[in-house]
């Protein structure tokens, strides 16, 4: 049985049919196994035109077979985004499809999908896209739509599980969109697509279409510079730094002691990894401060006092490298070294409570209880609030009371020894 008379005798339409209903010229499925009858891209081309109906000669009207909608159909959309242009008989409810679109309708649903996208309104970018690709059977430019519409959307979500999802989704668009365009009409395209790739882990590959458009003496000046500066941030470990922090997520920024699943333990030792790769290739401060936060959240000590030094040699005046060194020093015991770094943190930041208070605990540390009371006292006077400075000051009178010994670390203070 051909594609064209099994369409018709699957999506024969009746009047009391409930899984399919006209809104407009829209013809939505709400059963998704009923939509799965019409492929998304029928294997071949449609007609352009079709008279009359071959069932009982009535007049046809162009519709779209979707499974787009609001609400809960928004749900089928998702399980089986559906978008073709067919015809159907308004007497006897015959239909068919797909019809070939025409290159001024191609145009205007490539035009309206752009817009959707733009607006964030992606489900209706995709409706329009979808259109197109279901029309012209291996249209490179409509899978590159697709491409690079849901690049935008893995971008745009919150959620990593999505992301992950919508970054899939983009890879597949963009690798059908190359493999189409042998003759490389659209090397533009080969930018999101190594994007995505070096995002995602596919170095090599991202490495191999950039040089591809590299080595293209007609292209675009402009092409030619971006493709040059992505090449040279992936070869810079740009991608890799993207991925681990993306990897590791917030628990990156949690407190050393707090405790992590067998999941985010694994995460955050993938993080550190990338990261030290991505050190190897270009070792600046944002690189090794993020590889020394993974290193610190790992409780990796000596690891971690390493690569914020690195980092604070590259650049001395950067606060948080400052601050973050200090830390280390403070929990490795090594009071002299942190101190004159908690000193430099104030110097650079006045105005910061919090790093007055680190500077009152480096204080403590090192023996000095006179100086890390008034310091602990200027930071409460700045934020009355703090109740870890206020835990600090807590401690420091106790100290010269008498009341509990100095403690030399970070950990004897916060009582984990």
């Amino acid at each position: 049985m051909t594609f064209w008379k099994r369409a018709l005798q699957v999506l024969g339409l009746r009047k009391d049919d409930d899984w399919i209903y006209a809104s407009g010229e829209h013809l939505v499925f709400r059963d998704v196994g009923k939509a799965k009858a019409l492929p998304q891209e029928p294997p071949q081309a449609g007609p352009k035109h079709r008279g009359i109906c071959e069932q009982c000669s009535g007049p046809l009207r162009k519709v779209v077979f979707t499974t787009a909608g609001a609400g809960a159909q928004a749900e089928v959309w998702r399980e089986y985004p559906l978008a073709v242009d067919g015809w159907v008989c308004s007497a006897c409810g015959w239909a068919a499809a797909p019809r070939c679109i025409s290159p001024e309708e191609s145009i205007e649903y490539g035009r309206r999908g752009a817009e959707h996208a733009t607006a964030g309104e992606f489900d209706d970018a995709e409706f329009w896209f979808r259109r197109i690709i279901a029309s012209w059977p291996g249209y490179h430019a409509g899978y590159a739509d697709l491409g690079q519409l849901m690049s935008v959307r893995a971008e745009a979500a919150s959620d990593r599980d999505a992301r992950e999802h919508y970054r899939s989704e983009a890879l597949r668009w963009f690798e059908r969109a190359v493999e189409a365009d042998p003759e490389c009409s659209l090397p533009g395209v080969r930018l999101p697509y190594a994007r995505i790739l070096a995002v995602t882990g596919g170095d090599a590959k991202a490495t191999k279409l950039l040089e591809s458009i590299a080595g293209m003496s007609e292209a675009p000046e402009a092409l030619l510079a971006e493709a040059n500066a992505l090449l040279a941030s992936i070869q810079d470990g740009d991608a890799l730094f993207s991925r681990a922090t993306e990897t590791m997520g917030e628990t990156l920024f949690e407190p050393p002691q707090v405790g992590m699943s067998a999941g985010a333990l694994s995460a955050m030792e993938r993080g550190r990894g990338l990261l030290a790769e991505a050190a190897r290739r270009k070792a600046d401060f944002p690189t090794l401060f993020m590889l020394g936060k993974a290193e610190q959240r790992l409780q990796n000590w000596e690891a971690a006092r390493a690569a914020f030094h690195a980092a604070h040699e590259l650049d001395p005046d950067q606060v948080d490298g400052c601050r973050e060194l200090c830390h280390v020093y403070l929990e490795l015991g090594l009071g002299d070294r942190a101190l004159p770094l908690a000193r430099r943190a104030v110097e650079l930041r006045p105005d910061d409570s919090g790093l007055q208070c680190n500077l009152a605990v480096a204080l403590l540390l090192a023996g000095d209880i006179d100086a890390a009371r008034a310091t602990s006292s200027a930071a409460l006077t700045r934020d009355p609030s703090d109740a870890v400075c206020q835990l600090v000051r807590q401690v420091i009178d106790d100290v010269d009371a008498g009341l509990r010994p100095r403690p030399r670390t970070l950990a004897q203070l916060e009582g984990r020894e």
